[in-house]
């Protein structure tokens, strides 16, 4: 699409009424294409997925029925496409969704990853926990959770009292996840951690937390918490189009103690120091030595009393709290998009209050693991 005139169009925000509903539909970004409007979804994905599509059909439904020739398209990582969803679902969608907002009472709740985005998620966590629902247990979806419904299990307890050749019997799973859905549904419901693989940590006097929050349109900070004897310094950089004094800084940093280990959450913060290590033509094959993934440690070696293993909900296990509530790694990410355009510091103090927390959480979540491990 590179060839065609593109313009920024502001309005982003749609209403209609429907069935005695009122729709917002909500994009991203809307566009002129050759003197014609393009709604965006923004998505960091590297494929379109099903929940995009039905966002986009949505998107769609709503400009018919406000009677405006809109086209849709989405944006997956930097590369837009249009899109021509099929609609023809979305009546249904929105029927199911009167239904359990008119209902007495609430709607059992599901869970799946891409759950995190969704302002009711937080409500759905408190009911299922406050419920006992055997959906909080990790490795309980809809096919499971209706089979051992059937079967008698209708509390997060009942699995957690369970033999293990009956929940391989209902869900059909092998006797080693069976054991593993039994003794996740008794971590919740004693809120304990168990270790279930010995696992080792680096021995280090000093420590560094890192961690990455990633905008919309390539732009990354990166956070990095440095642990000392009797201090803790925290810094940040951000990598932008012009990202090279940044990344030396964030480089110098890092290696103030070479040989410290990099505490990190998942692939993807291992797969930022790739990036501007190819970028910048330098050999980081040393410093990606010193990460250590406490994620990838965590799900091998433990199970614990959460439904999902992201870092908000192991280091809440913990006690830690985020000094910016519910903002999430989703809104940071449009938040430092926003930056940005604006350089409101505002904006960024909040992300970078975030991301420090992220560095501090992960410092919280690894003392934990330390503890385990002298106990294994």
């Amino acid at each position: 699409m590179e060839n065609q005139i593109q313009e920024v169009v502001k309005e982003d925000v749609f209403l209609t009424e429907y069935s005695g509903m009122t729709l917002i539909a909500k994009a991203d970004e809307v566009i002129k294409i050759n003197g014609n409007r393009v709604a965006i979804l923004d998505k960091s994905s590297k494929s379109v997925k099903e929940r995009h599509r039905i966002e986009l059909a949505f998107l769609a439904f709503v400009f018919s029925l406000r009677g405006e020739r809109i086209s849709v398209g989405l944006r997956l990582n930097g590369e837009l496409r249009l899109m021509y969803p099929n609609t023809d679902k979305i009546p249904l969608i929105l029927s199911e969704i009167k239904k359990s907002f008119s209902s007495t009472f609430p709607p059992e709740p599901s869970f799946s990853y891409t759950c995190k985005n969704c302002p009711f998620h937080t409500d759905c966590i408190n009911f299922a926990i406050k419920n006992g629902d055997i959906t909080m247990i990790n490795g309980i979806g809809e096919g499971r959770k209706r089979a051992l419904k059937k079967a008698g299990f209708l509390k997060v307890d009942d699995v957690a009292k369970s033999d293990p050749r009956a929940i391989s019997k209902y869900t059909g799973v092998d006797l080693k996840e069976a054991k593993r859905i039994v003794k996740q549904a008794e971590s919740i419901s004693t809120s304990k951690w168990f270790s279930i693989n010995e696992f080792t940590l680096p021995t280090s006097e000093f420590e560094y937390f890192f961690d990455v929050e990633k905008g919309e349109d390539k732009i990354y900070l990166l956070g990095v918490l440095l642990k000392e004897k009797s201090d803790n310094q925290y810094r940040y950089f951000i990598l932008d189009d012009y990202w090279e004094n940044a990344w030396k800084g964030f480089i110098d940093f890092v290696n103030i103690h070479p040989k410290a280990p990099i505490y990190h959450y998942d692939v993807f913060d291992r797969d930022v120091i790739r990036k501007f290590g190819n970028l910048s033509k330098m050999n980081v094959k040393e410093l990606s030595a010193r990460l250590v993934d406490l994620y990838k440690l965590i799900v091998r070696s433990f199970i614990l009393p959460v439904r999902f293993y992201s870092l908000k909900d192991v280091a809440r296990t913990t006690g830690f709290n985020w000094r910016t509530g519910s903002f999430s790694g989703y809104e940071a990410m449009k938040a430092l998009s926003m930056w940005r355009e604006s350089k409101n510091p505002d904006i960024l103090s909040k992300i970078v209050t975030y991301n420090e927390d992220d560095c501090r959480a992960l410092m919280t979540v690894k003392t934990r693991l330390e503890r385990a491990q002298m106990n294994f």
